[in-house]
């Protein structure tokens, strides 16, 4: 029988194909998965819709329930625990994580639902399949939280800390805002560099782990299109923070994964490259999840570098049981020069970050003007608000074999005019995308253009068409012609 837990701390519903024992999962994966509700709303099934190079055999244990099929056609494991159709469905924006044993057969799964949509209430007829969560903690009224890397407790509000030599050191939680950005000059107005650093910083870790929503709070303004989608970033970007004592061009570089496509090659390989480059390494983790075999590849590539290597655990807003665990998981992938705890959600411990960011930079001159805030052009800014925004409201049914191509763009006296095709692999996914009578189309279009009038400043009239371009993730040519290039 499917099995399910459920922790109100975190908010996330397990599922179980099998007992599961300590130290069973060997492998992790992700995918975008859907809640199977009936018509009051309450949870009687999931779907995960797998990659379609999952083999049957991966299956095993899950299609060893007759609650569970599975769709070849669609890769899609329907799990119906009550027997009954659905009436209504709930797509998930976080992805799902998939737990495998050390024959790579699937073992079960973790859901984590909006916490607007009150997932705690909607599990009633789950009861009868509900199975205590193992080492279950007492009851903490004082809601504190244990934080990563040391043996202190500190409440939500507090401080995350930073490590260096084993030494915990709390710091304050936000970036100062300074009031001159300017690097120091002489008396005579001349730029002087014997106490200000620049260099370039690389954030690399695997897909979801925070890197975009890291780079944006860490210069106070978007300039990364954020999605719960893995694998949203695509190609490196340039964002510059500058303080009195430094510059620091962060780069925040696609997720590192297996590739399954010519254009997911291209991500990986654009984010490899930017290592060796870097002055320093940030290693952007989620510590809420233990270590997994990509993020050893990542370590690897990141000892290799000459750089100086920060270990940044993110999510430490989320609540977990085994974040000391998780901790000395990943510090066993170092050596590390320092590692800094973070809540790039909360901005919590990113003035620590930057500290120990610029300490760490060479000394030099300012490499990028003072004024600039990204490397990235307007057009191709809003191109990415727009994918952003097809990422947001198509969830599983149109993943990431969407491009956009800014077709033209006209500023006029009170506006900007901007046209755009958003290219699909398939017809089908067109039709989803444009929406009975282009309503799907205009949500998206509207979206888009609310991002797009706050970067510019101004009014935007934006003209959005839908093309399917056949496998264009596969095809050199269509690759080059949308901008995918190694050579940028």
């Amino acid at each position: 029988m499917v099995t399910t837990s459920f922790d109100p701390d975190a908010g996330t519903l397990y599922w179980y194909f099998t007992e599961l024992e300590a130290g069973s999962t060997a492998l992790e994966g992700e995918c975008d998965g859907t809640l199977l509700l009936d018509g009051e709303g309450q949870v009687i099934g999931l779907e995960l819709d797998l990659d379609d190079s999952i083999k049957r055999s991966e299956l095993a244990l899950a299609l060893a329930h007759p609650q569970v099929r599975y769709d070849r056609g669609t890769a899609m494991l329907t799990v119906l625990m009550l027997g009954e159709e659905p009436a209504e469905v709930q797509p998930l924006q976080e992805a799902v994580l998939l737990d495998f044993d050390g024959r790579e057969r699937l073992q079960g799964c973790e859901v984590l639902a909006a916490r607007e949509f009150g997932l705690g209430e909607r599990l009633a007829r789950l009861a009868p399949f509900m199975v205590a969560l193992d080492d279950e903690p007492p009851p903490d009224e004082s809601h504190e939280q244990s934080v990563v890397g040391s043996s202190l407790s500190v409440a939500e509000d507090e401080v995350p800390l930073a490590i260096d030599g084993g030494q915990p050191i709390i710091t304050d939680s936000s970036l100062p805002v300074a009031e001159d950005q300017a690097p120091p000059t002489t008396d005579s107005g001349q730029l002087t560099t014997d106490n200000f650093r620049s260099g370039f910083v690389a954030l690399v870790g695997k897909p979801n782990v925070g890197k975009s929503t890291l780079l944006n709070a860490l210069l106070g303004q978007k300039v990364a299109i954020v999605s719960p989608k893995p694998q949203t970033t695509r190609v490196p970007m340039r964002g510059i923070l500058n303080r009195p004592d430094g510059q620091i061009i962060f780069v925040d570089t696609p997720g590192i994964h297996d590739p399954r496509t010519k254009l997911g090659s291209f991500m990986v390989e654009q984010a490899r490259r930017s290592i060796p480059d870097a002055d320093v390494v940030c290693f952007v983790v989620d510590i809420s999840t233990p270590p997994n075999r990509i993020e050893g590849r990542i370590a690897a590539l990141a000892k290799r570098a000459r750089a100086k290597r920060i270990l940044v655990l993110n999510k430490l807003d989320q609540r977990t049981r085994d974040g000391q665990a998780h901790l000395e998981a990943y510090r066993s992938l170092g050596p590390w020069d320092m590692e800094v705890a973070v809540s790039a959600l909360r901005q919590k411990g990113l003035e620590t970050l930057v500290d120990e960011i610029v300490r760490r930079l060479p000394v030099g001159a300012p490499l990028y003007p003072q004024d600039q805030l990204t490397d990235q052009s307007e057009r191709e800014h809003a191109a990415e608000l727009v994918r952003e925004q097809v990422l947001r409201y198509t969830e599983q049914e149109v993943p990431h074999g969407v491009a956009v191509e800014v077709e033209e763009w006209e500023d006029k006296e009170q506006a900007a005019y901007i046209r755009m095709t958003i290219y699909v692999e398939k017809e089908s996914q067109k039709g989803i995308l444009i929406g009975a009578n282009g309503a799907m189309l205009k949500r998206i279009g509207s979206a888009a253009r609310q991002g797009i009038e706050a970067a510019l400043g101004r009014t935007v009239y934006l003209d959005l068409w839908v093309k399917a371009r056949p496998n264009w993730r596969d095809d050199p040519s269509s690759l080059h012609w949308l901008g995918y290039r190694n050579d940028k």
